[in-house]
């Protein structure tokens, strides 16, 4: 009996063990195939950004003794570089994700990508209010040749460009309190969930139900 006992348990052993490979390789085919079109997105942003930089900087450098240019071109080229470099930062985030490493430790990657993104979409938002003049402008200079923004009132430029650094500093201290700042509780996480997009929301989630899995827990 003994021997058929050991048997037995290790035989149910070994299809705990093959069990949980399967499902680890499930749940990462499915973190994988979600994050295929995030990739896709994040290649074409990266693309359509360096492109957005060269139209900028080509128009900045036409323009470079003038000091409206230097300020509102020079702030949308800033705007345009640093959104550029957070896009290229989720990219090669995601592509160097370790899937056969341990599940804790992809969903730290996943959720430090999370955060990046909740960045890269809150500065879009906040610096688009301070640059949508001057991107528009510069546009319609690089498609015309005119120049455009040279021929703007200047209190009315001064104006916009005020509003939105004030724009950008409420939106960067509510951010701060609220979303940012270590040891938020659920309201913050639901933000980033929110922010963050459904690909690594439902990698998140993926990565999650496998964790529950290796501890024994049940579903929720």
């Amino acid at each position: 009996m003994k021997q058929v006992w050991a048997a037995h348990s290790a035989s149910l052993e070994r299809n705990l063990v093959i069990s949980e490979r399967l499902l680890r390789e499930t749940m990462l085919r499915k973190a994988r195939f979600a994050l295929a079109p995030y990739l896709v997105w994040r290649a074409l942003e990266v693309a359509l950004g360096v492109a957005a930089m060269t139209v900028v900087m080509r128009v900045l450098v036409a323009h470079l003794d003038e000091p409206r240019y230097l300020v509102a071109v020079g702030a949308l080229a800033i705007f345009t570089a640093g959104i550029t470099a957070l896009c290229a930062r989720l990219l090669v985030g995601t592509l160097t994700l370790d899937h056969g490493g341990a599940v804790t430790a992809i969903q730290r990657d996943v959720e430090r990508l999370r955060r990046v993104e909740y960045h890269a979409t809150k500065w879009a938002v906040l610096g688009g209010v301070l640059v949508w003049l001057p991107a528009a402008l510069v546009l319609l200079e690089a498609l015309g040749g005119e120049p455009l923004l040279a021929r703007v009132d200047l209190a009315w430029l001064i104006g916009n460009l005020a509003f939105g650094a004030a724009v950008i500093a409420v939106g960067q201290l509510w951010s701060r309190r609220n979303v940012e700042r270590p040891g938020l509780g659920p309201r913050a996480q639901r933000i980033v969930d929110a922010v963050s997009g459904r690909a690594l929301r439902s990698v998140a989630a993926h990565l999650a139900e496998l964790a529950r899995f290796q501890r024994d827990e049940p579903p929720l």
